[in-house]
């Protein structure tokens, strides 16, 4: 069964915010913040600056990446927890 577009608030708009800009919803909650995004003028532009903002954060941390002791850190519990299993 397919769900079905509604109208939803902004409230609703915000709390799904990043999962539509991180491309995680089902079509239909897509459908739905994207039909909001066209009617609202404020949410479309707080979508926008935050669409800015994460593309700054992943440009950022491609060109730094993340500190050396926290990769091994990661890394070591990523193989501790695999050992675990």
């Amino acid at each position: 069964m397919t769900e079905k577009p509604r109208d939803i608030d902004c409230r609703e708009a915000a709390d799904q915010l990043y999962a539509y800009l991180d491309g995680e919803l089902t079509r239909a909650r897509e459908e739905e913040v994207r039909r909001h995004l066209e009617k609202c003028a404020p949410c479309l532009a707080v979508s926008g600056f935050e669409k800015a903002y994460l593309r700054f954060l992943e440009a950022r941390n491609f060109v730094q990446g993340a500190p050396r002791d926290l990769r091994k850190r990661v890394l070591e519990q990523l193989l501790f927890l695999d050992e675990d299993r």
